[in-house]
């Protein structure tokens, strides 16, 4: 592999520190050789990142045995992480905040740091088709790029102009043909794997070009999503709190110029939801003279009066004491909850717009209120408290949805509707009386 570019990536880190996500595979091996090499030019200090995901059992602690002895012959610094993953449906999902958490709090540590990943072509294209089917825009199609920020970690691919078999090919030229081969990578339930060993490869084979077209896609569609951003950026410049300001924005540059004036307003890299995008269009265009607010995330608006558009925290929902058993509806913001009492198991509820308790070991009154930072639950089936965020952001929630909690008077939280339910009073084959709780628009 020619290696020359790499150094462009590494250069502003002088005498700085890297990171180096190491599972010990091929892709993560030369990623920590390409980075060991230029270190003796660029003199930053430089650690292997090993993360156990604690999924795998004993193979799990192999491979960390492993990587920590091949860090070690090479004179890297090794450091291993085990992550403890939240609950709930998407484990790629789960595990891949779980690893952004880990490099954030490293990152938030050494001040000035960068972590390098070992992504290559073929993984910069799977990424793009994922990404299609998700309805990116071109800078979500091209997201894996050589330099990346992400809530404020720069991300480091050096190896992304490479194919997979270059890389083996480099490694074998360094005298290693040994390495991690993770089992997991060969089960096809995992969306990315499905592409990767059934999907991509066939339609290679059908298309012939067909691999180095998708490069040169990814490489063009980069440069428009660059143009785009310095034109947001430029934009966002001239930003002067007139809601004209935004009416006069093409579409391709409101998204992106809403995400800057969030990270600078907010502090955070929220990523405007596409109903967001539509809900504020409408409202921009809509000939209501009244105040608007427009929900971005928990405890945040945009607010619209007159001919301005601030960003504002939104009306504060109040703190509602519900005797359930006088009450059998309330409201909540957009939101009604209703309490039913039930002779017979129903069966479990199909989602988590309804939640079973067991009457008799509840409090006589609930507590009703808004999500607030630190909220954590231990969900049912498991034994520790895990944070809602973790667990809206695992079921796909959007941050604008304002999802209420039920608590006991104590703020023990019992129920997170549209996220899980806890083990608190969980209903038993000898529950005398079944209480359901159920959420409605």
């Amino acid at each position: 592999m020619k290696l020359d570019d790499c150094g462009k990536l590494f250069a502003p880190f002088q005498h700085g520190r890297l990171f180096v996500g190491f599972s010990g595979g091929a892709d993560s091996t030369a990623a920590l050789l390409v980075a060991r090499r230029f270190r003796e030019i660029f003199h930053y200090r430089l650690t292997a990142i090993h993360f156990d995901h604690g999924l795998r059992g004993a193979e799990s602690a192999a491979e960390a045995e492993a990587a920590q002895r091949f860090a070690r012959n090479c004179a890297i610094e090794f450091r291993l992480v085990r992550l403890a993953l939240s609950p709930g449906p998407g484990l790629e999902s789960r595990a891949r905040a779980a690893r952004l958490d880990a490099w954030k709090e490293l990152v938030r540590e050494n001040p000035g740091s960068a972590v390098v990943l070992g992504h290559h072509a073929g993984d910069r294209a799977e990424n793009l088709l994922l990404r299609l089917a998700r309805g990116s825009n071109a800078t979500g199609l091209t997201s894996m790029r050589s330099r990346s920020e992400v809530d404020n970690v720069i991300f480091l691919r050096p190896l992304l102009g490479f194919a997979r078999a270059e890389i083996e090919e480099f490694l074998r030229e360094n005298g290693i043909s040994e390495w991690a081969r993770d089992s997991s990578n060969a089960e096809n339930r995992f969306r990315r794997n499905l592409l990767r060993n059934r999907l991509l490869p066939e339609f290679y084979a059908k298309l012939p070009g067909s691999e180095a077209g998708l490069r040169h896609s990814l490489d063009v569609l980069e440069l428009d999503a660059e143009f785009l951003e310095q034109e947001a950026e430029r934009r966002f410049r001239e930003l002067d709190g007139s809601a004209a300001f935004w009416r006069e924005l093409h579409p391709a540059l409101l998204v992106r110029v809403l995400r800057l004036w969030f990270r600078a307003g907010l502090g955070t890299d929220l990523i405007p939801p596409p109903e967001l995008v539509r809900r504020l269009q409408s409202e921009l265009n809509a000939p209501k003279p009244e105040p608007r607010l427009i929900p971005v995330q928990s405890g945040i608006s945009l607010r619209l009066q007159g001919d301005t558009l601030q960003i504002a925290a939104a009306a504060a929902l109040p703190r509602l004491i519900w005797k359930f058993d006088q009450e059998t509806e309330i409201v909540f913001g957009p939101f009604r909850l209703r309490a039913e009492r039930l002779e017979n198991f129903p069966g479990p509820p199909p989602d988590c717009a309804a939640a079973l308790f067991d009457a008799d070991r509840l409090p006589e009154t609930l507590t009703v209120r808004a999500r607030e930072a630190g909220d954590a639950l231990i969900p049912f089936g498991g034994s520790k408290p895990v944070s809602l965020k973790k667990l809206r952001t695992g079921r796909g929630i959007p941050a604008s949805t304002p999802c209420p909690v039920v608590t006991s008077p104590d703020g023990t939280i019992l129920w997170a509707p549209l996220i899980r339910h806890t083990v608190h009073a969980p209903v038993a084959p000898e529950t005398r009386r079944i209480l359901r709780l159920t959420i409605l628009r």
